[in-house]
């Protein structure tokens, strides 16, 4: 039996003995950074000074070579980090996420942050039913990544048929598309509107354009069949262009052009071009190109808006969407909080770990269901959120009784191992509906993510260490991670 009581520094100084590639420097670097990030720059620095100091013992007269040397240094520290390990897979896609740019095809709505594949933002894919494709997803703790039918996101419309892993911000995603997925799903952001892209689903063989081509003529309410398409009619454009050129003639558009935003006034500019452009398609009797070019008028219009509208303009909050993101984040708790329960009960002793008032929660779960369904969700999602309120507090009392300092009897170090890694899982599961809850400032997030980076290093060097059966060091590792996605919660506002 053991009963094992570790501190911190002793990960530390444990850490710095594993063998599992890299530097001493860079052991303590990740283990305990408040210690050593302090030494390792000095140890960083001095060699460069070093060198530069007895060059000049051999060359006096030559200065040059001292600067060529000292140069270069920062180069091999900084470009690495930032270089993008795109998969050779081709059924393999890096989702990151970045500033949007105009390449972006939501720019300009929703966030002003996207998502990347392959380091191309908001890139088109392409699958084929029957193969089976994986999403390496990097995105940072404020955005979960998912696949949904809903062109913006933000939760709803979650497509889960053949899907296995969704709703993460680090890790992989599987997806196999079968005979009843869509020929048009998109990939987005559970937490935020308008970050991702189209994927297109298609048959062995088939043809992308003739798939786009009845998508788009689905959009402005033509019929369509699989494998058939009927033509745009001069109508439906004539209709279209008829509402964009009220949209552009609006007083929105008025409101753009005196807001002195010059990003909006040129994005109002090519909005007006594509107009143009479709009146004269039409009137070459163009009419699929038409159809386009004013759908294309009328995004760019939507884009110019967002521009200049305000933070707080554009807070309106879609409350039945709303809805769907709390009910779906409460799947999430329960699943997390039987986990624990099932945890608790494997160790066969006394605990104090806070319970749920099941029957509370219930209540509270059917009352937002029973008024989402009369249709007054504002209402509804008081009730979610007073549930939400519930599991995440006993979440979190039922996760810091299991303190990183303890003393809990094992059979043997690997179980211990095990209890260890399950315990961390499950900090790292709340960080995401964390942020979700609190809405902390972005410095905040910026240093949540860096401390939920470090956390992941520690533990995949843990793992390392298991696999060659050093338990004991493993253990120590990963108490260590779990102290930093503890040190992240924090920053949120969860302690």
């Amino acid at each position: 039996m053991m009963k094992p009581k570790y501190t911190i520094l002793s990960v530390a100084i444990a850490a710095i003995l594993v063998g599992c590639g890299g530097t001493t420097t860079e052991k303590k670097t990740e283990i305990s950074p408040e210690k050593t990030v302090g030494n390792a720059v000095v140890e960083v620095k001095s060699s460069p000074v070093s060198e530069v100091a007895s060059q000049p013992k051999a060359e006096p007269k030559k200065a040059a070579p001292v600067v060529s040397q000292v140069a270069p240094a920062p180069a091999p520290v900084v470009v690495p980090k930032h270089k993008l390990d795109i998969p050779t897979d081709p059924n393999a896609f890096l989702v990151t996420a970045s500033t949007k740019s105009n390449e972006h095809p939501f720019f300009g709505q929703g966030l002003d942050t996207g998502f990347d594949i392959n380091g191309k933002q908001g890139k088109e894919i392409v699958l084929t039913r029957g193969e089976k494709y994986k999403f390496i997803v990097d995105t940072g703790v404020k955005h979960d990544f998912y696949l949904t039918s809903n062109r913006v996101g933000w939760g709803a419309g979650t497509y889960a048929d053949g899907v296995n892993g969704q709703f993460i911000y680090k890790g992989e995603v599987t997806f196999e598309p079968s005979k009843t997925t869509p020929d048009l799903l998109y990939y987005q952001c559970r937490n935020h509107k308008s970050m991702g892209g189209k994927i297109f689903i298609l048959d062995k063989g088939e043809d992308l354009a003739k798939v786009k081509t009845a998508l788009a003529a689905s959009d402005v309410g033509v019929k369509v069949k699989k494998g058939r398409t009927f033509a745009v009619t001069a109508g439906a454009v004539k209709q279209k262009l008829g509402y964009a050129q009220m949209v552009i003639g609006s007083g929105s558009a008025k409101r753009i052009e005196n807001s002195g935003n010059q990003q909006a006034i040129a994005i109002l500019a090519s909005a007006r071009g594509k107009i143009d452009a479709a009146k004269a398609s039409l009137r070459g009797d163009q009419l699929q190109q038409a159809m386009t070019q004013v759908n294309e008028g009328l995004r760019l219009m939507t884009a110019a808006s967002r521009q200049i509208t305000t933070e707080s303009e554009m807070a309106g909050v879609n409350h039945k969407v709303k809805f769907e993101e709390l009910s779906n984040s409460l799947k999430t708790y329960e699943g997390s909080y039987k986990k624990n329960l099932e945890r608790v009960a494997k160790l066969k002793q006394p605990h104090n770990e806070a319970k749920l008032d099941r029957a509370e929660y219930d209540r509270l779960v059917a009352e937002g269901k029973s008024l989402a369904s009369k249709g007054d969700h504002v209402a509804a999602n008081n009730s979610l959120a007073k549930a939400q309120t519930m599991i995440t507090s006993v979440l979190t009392s039922m996760l810091h009784e299991q303190t990183v300092t303890y003393d809990k009897n094992f059979e043997t170090p690997q179980e211990e191992y095990e209890y260890e890694l399950a315990r961390y899982e499950n900090y790292e599961e709340l960080i995401p509906l964390a942020i979700e809850q609190k809405q902390p400032s972005q410095r905040a997030l910026e240093l949540v993510d860096s401390f939920v980076q470090k956390a992941g290093k520690i533990r995949d060097e843990g793992k390392g260490v298991a696999a060659k059966g050093d338990y004991k060091m493993a253990i120590m590792a990963v108490q260590a991670a779990t102290s930093n996605l503890r040190r992240a919660l924090r920053m949120v506002g969860v302690n």
